[in-house]
Parts: structure tokens; sequence; C-alpha cells
């Protein structure tokens, strides 16, 4: 293009309006040149920073993910892990539970046991002094009949003392 249609619509007539005109157009170039610098400047930071950006967040994608996996991973232990606790214990609970009832069977049959067995001892007990006292009687009246059958016949005698002495037997076993 020519030189004259880049010019300004008014030309200049005088050196010092060119030299003006020059000054002012490489002010407005010395402008534009830095605005243009800057925004090269800028454009690099945001290129450099959008790069950052997508860096990161394809690391903090990746890194989810693992946690992701990670998570499912542990849940998945956990809860088979609460399964298997789970069963061992609810094993363990019927194992004892199957004990504890063993053991009130057993404390059952040694709690009647005992009852009877004091039953049977206190009502022996009761009962030794009287019967201590009627085996002494039963043996003083043998003695005294022994002293007075002397004189019968022998064989009602020895009958008479036989049966008396079971008698006393009798007490005697009753007492024990």
């Amino acid at each position: 293009m020519p030189a004259a249609s880049r010019s300004p619509s008014r030309k200049p007539e005088t050196k010092p309006d060119l030299a003006m005109t020059i000054e002012h157009l490489r002010t407005t170039n010395d402008e534009l040149q830095r605005k243009r610098a800057d925004a090269e400047k800028d454009r690099d930071l945001f290129r450099d920073l959008y790069n950052k950006a997508s860096t990161h967040a394809s690391e903090v994608s990746k890194e989810n993910n693992a946690l992701l996996d990670r998570a499912m991973l542990a849940e998945g232990q956990v809860r088979d892990g609460l399964e298997m606790v789970k069963g061992m214990y609810e094993d363990r609970i019927q194992k004892l539970e199957k004990e504890v009832e063993h053991w009130k069977g057993l404390y059952q049959v040694l709690t009647t046991r005992d009852a009877r067995t004091n039953d049977e001892v206190r009502r022996r007990a009761a009962l030794e002094p009287e019967l201590r006292h009627q085996n002494e009687q039963l043996r003083g009246d043998i003695e005294i009949l022994a002293h007075d059958y002397e004189p019968l016949d022998p064989q009602e005698h020895t009958d008479t003392i036989v049966e008396v002495s079971r008698e006393v037997k009798i007490v005697s076993l009753l007492a024990e």
C-alpha cells in the first residue's frame, strides 16, 4: 500500500507536525507492543496455570479412583470380616449356652439330691435320741425278762429272747 493511504486522513504539512505524528505513532506502537507482550505473558501464564490445573485434576482424579478402590476393598473386607467374626461368636455363644444348660442341669440334680440327703439326715438326727432311748429300754427289758424266765421252760425262754432280740435289731437298724 502506498504510504499516503496509511497515514492519517490529514496530511501533516510541516516537519514539526510530521515529527509529532511520528512521535505519536511510535508512542502508540510502543504501547501496543507492550500490551501485546503483556497479553502474550498473560496467555503463557494462563496456559501454564491451565496445564498445572489439568495435571492436578488428573492426579486428584487418579488419587480419588485409588481411594475409591481402597474404600471398596476395605468395605468388602469389613463386611466379610464382620460376618466371619459374627459367625465365630455365634458358635461360641451356642457352645457356652449348651455348657450353661449342662451345668444348670447338674446343679439341679445336685441340689435335689442334697435336699433329699439333708432331709434324710435331719429325719434320722431327729429320731436318734428317741430310738436310743427305746433301745436302752428294750435292753433293760431283755435283762429283766432273762431273769424272770430263767425258771421257765428253756424253749419258751429262748423263743422270747430271740423275739425281743429281733425287735432290738430292728430299732438299731432304724437308728442307723
